[in-house]
């Protein structure tokens, strides 16, 4: 059977045995020892009680739900036994789609697999509007169809099928079992007849008897010597060298906020696979949108071309986005997408005929990216000072010395002031991170910067561009970071706005460009009137269908919630580095917490602390730093600070000749 994360175990009629069929499953999978957990679509009739609610639980393979899911073993409960949409009905309620969703996607986020059993057949209403098989076709369910060989079940069974194929919906196999009042030759002639007709279909499925279900034994642990061994040979890896490169661990697979390695071991991912996986690695609700996508578009040009997945996707960013932010631009990745502000803010200038105007403002210690553009406004001593000679030049004020939750004085403002009053008929907009400067610095400014950039751009006419890649979608508590700065009278709006990261939850890469009318409408009304820039997977089909799922989760829950408790509990796990003789400072904000220390302990010390308590960290320059999963358990990001912790009581290793930036 090809069960997926999720799958939904559904029956061509009701009393074909589908709860036993998804206990049964359930059971086998975990003597296999295979993370398997069960719950009900829908729960109607014969549950009023606890005792009921038990015995339910018991016939659904004894699975307990984690304690942050408790009651989740049907996400709604109604008394008559009907239909869900009628049963709701006569209660004088309703079933809420969203509340099931979230319990699949809480389950799905903390187990491999999830076997729901669903409420009746597949064509059992769920509301006036919505059949099962309508919301398993939206989520990406695949369906496990019970069947058994009773009078009229073939026709009953191969009109399902068909009725999945029509919507593209994955079956992941046909289980069957023996009804006593049906003659044998009948009974043996139900498999017969439905895997001809899958045949047929061109379907590669297995029909199984119940008394005969096969669970595929989980995958040995792959041999991956050889294929490190190729890896470090012949593989450039992120700030990596090739001559003497550093150790890679071989992943395999992926599940909430844990990544699986090829030998079994699992590691809790504490910093979201650099910042970009928000709701957990592999998200059913995601994965279920890119593989409807795949099966109808899956590219595009967009020259000439669009498509649902790109419009429906700009009309979300427009609701999310900072008001007025609405002219969209689809980007390959976060550096694209800042390439494509500075571009709009020089074509800006241009178009108004400040063709001097072709520099921008930055701030010192902030990270924009890896291309050309994106490294000349990143620090200009940081990372990135060997390719000094080939980058455009821009202007540069001090970093921020001011922190978060520091006093403000206006002699912050001085450097920046200058630099404006210096450069004043060169600049064609400014440009920060918002809030944090992550990749050169892990720390966290006054927001009273962002007021004054803000106040300089009025008056100059400078196009403000705020990169809001890494801190934006609640990264560091609010949806945009820089609604920190922001008062009820007061808005602090940027013209241009970069995003991605966790634009799609980390699932493919895409970013995106925002921009104001009013800087849209200039360069339209200029010469040239078309924008400058095209990538040739702008707008991609699948990604934008992955963003419009993610971004569905963001507004689905309190993610600003989910990133206050997060911090809760950086703060407390993270206090005790304080008095640790190698550390200079310890910070949080958000789902973000930094450990910042004199100098980095080995690498054999880094790799130690990894293994031995199964915490991916990814440590650079003198920063030990934690961004994990906004969906991370309480359970884990505790598991998080005390390796970061640990981390940081190692010994100083030796001072990096290069200044440390990559392993």
């Amino acid at each position: 059977m090809k069960l997926g994360r999720v799958t939904l175990v559904s029956g061509i009629d009701t009393g074909v045995g589908k709860t036993i069929v998804t206990g049964m499953l359930a059971h086998q999978m975990r003597e296999r020892g295979q993370d398997a957990i069960t719950m009900k679509l829908v729960q109607t009739g014969n549950v009023r009680s606890s005792e009921d609610l038990e015995q339910h639980r018991l016939l659904m393979g004894g699975i307990r739900f984690p304690e942050d899911a408790a009651g989740l073993t049907a996400p709604q409960i109604f008394a008559y036994p009907a239909s869900a949409e009628l049963a709701a009905r006569l209660e004088g309620k309703r079933v809420d789609l969203r509340k099931i969703v979230r319990a699949v996607n809480r389950c799905a986020a903390a187990h491999r697999h999830v076997l729901i059993e669903s409420a009746g057949g597949l064509f059992v209403p769920l509301t006036s509007r919505k059949l099962t098989i309508d919301l398993a076709r939206e989520q990406g369910w695949p369906i496990l169809l019970v069947t058994n060989g009773r009078l009229g079940s073939i026709n009953h069974t191969l009109a399902a099928i068909d009725a999945l194929i029509v919507r593209k919906i994955p079956l992941a196999g046909v289980i069957y079992d023996w009804a006593p009042d049906v003659p044998p030759e009948i009974d043996r002639d139900t498999p017969r007849a439905i895997r001809r007709f899958l045949r047929q279909r061109g379907l590669d499925v297995r029909v199984e008897n119940v008394s005969r279900i096969q669970i595929p034994e989980p995958r040995p642990p792959v041999s991956s010597t050889a294929a490190i061994a190729y890896d470090r040979s012949r593989i450039w890896h992120p700030y990596a060298s090739l001559k003497d490169a550093p150790p890679v661990r071989l992943a395999q697979s992926a599940s909430g906020d844990e990544i699986e390695l090829a030998d079994g071991t699992r590691l809790v991912d504490a910093v979201a696979s650099w910042w970009c996986v928000a709701h957990g690695h592999n998200h059913p609700a995601i994965t279920g949108a890119i593989r409807r996508q795949s099966e109808r578009l899956s590219h595009v040009m967009f020259g000439g071309f669009t498509h649902e997945p790109a419009i429906r996707l700009a009309h979300k960013l427009a609701d999310f986005a900072p008001r007025g932010l609405d002219r969209v631009f689809f980007a390959d990745s976060g550096s694209i997408a800042v390439e494509v502000a500075v571009k709009m803010a020089i074509q800006y200038q241009h178009a108004k005929g400040r063709t001097r105007r072709t520099r921008m403002l930055s701030l010192k210690g902030g990270y924009h990216g890896d291309t050309a553009c994106a490294m000349a406004l990143s620090d200009p001593d940081g990372m990135h000072t060997l390719f000094a000679g080939m980058m455009p030049k821009h202007f540069f004020a001090e970093k921020p010395r001011i922190p978060f939750g520091g006093r403000w004085h206006e002699d912050a403002a001085a450097s920046i002031r200058e630099a404006v009053e210096a450069h004043r008929d060169e600049i064609a907009g400014i440009i920060c991170e918002s809030i944090l400067q992550a990749a050169n610095a892990m720390s966290f400014y006054h927001p009273a910067y962002l007021r004054l950039l803000r106040q300089l751009a009025d008056e100059n006419d400078f196009v403000l561009v705020f990169d809001e890649i890494a801190a934006g979608f609640h990264r560091t508590g609010p949806l945009w970071a820089h609604q920190h700065a922001e008062t009820p009278r007061h808005p602090v709006t940027p013209d241009v706005m970069a995003v991605g990261k966790a634009l799609t939850g980390g699932h493919l890469t895409l970013a995106a460009t925002l921009a104001s009318g009013k800087v849209a409408d200039t360069i339209s009304n200029g010469t040239p009137s078309a924008f400058m820039h095209g990538p040739t997977y702008m707008a991609n089909p699948l990604a934008c269908a992955a963003a419009c799922a993610s971004l569905d989760l963001f507004a689905q829950s309190d993610y600003a919630a989910k990133a206050k408790t997060i911090e809760t509990s950086l703060r407390r796990g993270l206090e005790p580095a304080r008095r640790l003789p190698n550390v200079r400072d310890v910070r949080v904000l958000g789902a973000v917490g930094v450990i910042e220390v004199e100098r980095l302990p080995a690498r054999t010390e880094i790799d130690r602390i990894i293994d031995t308590t199964g915490v991916w960290l990814r440590p650079f320059a003198n920063f030990i730093y934690a961004m994990p999963p906004l969906t991370t358990s309480a359970e884990h990001v505790n598991r998080i600070t005390s390796a970061m912790v640990g981390l940081a009581r190692c010994p100083p290793g030796p001072p990096p000749a290069d200044g440390g930036f990559h392993e």
